[in-house]
């Protein structure tokens, strides 16, 4: 039994019998409340109500967008709902046929009265169609998908139906890791079949990144090597193999970075640790992953690539990295990798510094070479680059010393 439902949840149960319908929980949410797991997100299926009727149902309870209004697919905020809370999906049973090639070629068409059985056929995977009747709190698994559960395996619900979509492909490899769950024989076989060169690439980057940011990356970077989901997606970096490495960076240090473009910063650059920069630049191009929410996620990872091993065991050091590439982001990548523990010294004192995530500023700038008495043109850029360059080294350290040095500079003979 859940217990802990939304009382919009329930009330739209009663409201939906009251019509004559019937509304189940469904999906991730069912999956995660028997796995003893928080539910964050509440998908609803509502049998025996004609689309129309449950639009009407709905504005009642809040307002309503219709993401699928063809197939009847509606999303719910209810009435003083939080805006930080995720929005209800509600939607009717529907039947997935395959009229084209790619993850598009997909017809969807709503029927509100499909059996239990048809309605969950068209799901991917057992775990995931399972349904929970709200109102006479019990469940419905006609796939066995407790069974499932209970063994920590990923079943598909139908071998027809799955393969109908090539992305599930790509989501056993993300729920594998982050459920930690094994993939059953059929499934995997399954798998080796889908026709992985349909899929757009923004598709690819949605599951990877759930890969990525998972629990266990290294059970999914197994299932994808087993699968050959990494030799037909991509082929330029299938072999590299750093799924314990990102396992600890998932455990210890990833998600303590601020940003998500960082996140996705140090996971790639331990992932593709020993890759060329082609092929890294083309695993970018095929994840179409340039920025992330405004971090420049492409020029920083090749940075971080480039620069991964100059040495960080001085200040100096750590300032000349700290010019180059995200400290914060080469040691906990460096770690990850090599389990030194002095990395995450080295992080600490970089903190101290100011330099985990910001190059340190110059000294001098142009216009003070130009208040010196300097002329305009390239020598001042020579000049700049040259005493930025002591001062990283820590034999420039007050503004004065860099303007001596910028004098000598400028008064040797070229």
């Amino acid at each position: 039994m859940i217990t802990d439902l939304p009382n919009v949840v329930v009330d739209l149960a009663a409201r939906c019998a009251d019509a004559g319908g019937r509304a189940y929980l469904v999906g991730g949410g069912v999956r995660d409340h028997l796995m003893g797991r928080a539910v964050h997100d509440w998908d609803i299926e509502v049998f025996g109500l004609p689309a129309t009727s449950l639009v009407g149902l709905l504005k009642r309870l809040g307002t309503v967008n219709a993401v699928g209004r063809s197939f009847g697919v509606y999303k719910l905020r209810p009435h003083g709902w939080a805006r930080d809370r995720a929005e209800v999906d509600v939607s009717i049973p529907r039947r997935d046929s395959k009229v084209g090639p790619g993850h598009r070629g997909i017809s969807v068409e709503g029927d509100p009265h499909m059996s239990l059985v048809e309605a969950t056929r068209r799901r991917d995977l057992t775990v995931n169609a399972i349904l929970y009747d709200v109102l006479n709190r019990s469940f419905e698994d006609p796939w066995n998908g407790r069974a499932d559960i209970r063994q920590k395996r990923l079943c598909a619900v139908d071998r027809e139906t799955f393969l109908e979509d090539p992305l599930r492909a790509l989501r056993v490899i993300q729920f594998a890791a982050r459920l930690e769950f094994s993939v059953d024989s059929v499934l995997m076989d399954i798998c080796k079949e889908a026709n992985l060169h349909e899929l757009p690439s923004e598709r690819v980057q949605g599951e990877w990144a759930k890969l990525m940011m998972s629990i266990r990356p290294s059970i999914g970077m197994d299932v994808a090597r087993e699968a050959r989901v990494l030799a037909r997606v991509f082929p330029e970096v299938a072999r590299c193999e750093q799924g314990a490495a990102l396992d600890r960076l998932a455990k210890h240090q990833r998600d303590s970075l601020p940003t998500v473009g960082q996140r996705w910063c140090v996971m790639l650059a331990t992932w593709l640790k020993g890759a060329s920069e082609p092929d890294v630049v083309a695993t970018l191009d095929r994840l179409t992953l340039h920025r992330c929410r405004g971090y420049p996620l492409r020029e920083k990872l090749l940075q971080v690539m480039r620069y991964a091993d100059l040495p960080t065991d001085s200040d100096g050091g750590l300032r000349n990295l700290a010019a180059r590439a995200e400290v914060g982001v080469v040691l906990r990548s460096r770690w990850a990798l090599t389990e030194d523990t002095t990395c995450l010294d080295t992080l600490a004192r970089a903190r101290l510094l100011g330099l985990e995530f910001t190059q340190p500023p110059a000294l001098l700038r142009g216009r003070d070479l130009k208040e010196i008495g300097m002329a305009p043109g390239p020598a001042i850029g020579t000049v700049l680059k040259a005493v930025y360059q002591l001062q990283l080294d820590g034999h420039v350290t007050t503004h004065q010393d860099a303007l001596d040095a910028a004098l000598r500079l400028s008064e040797s003979p070229s």
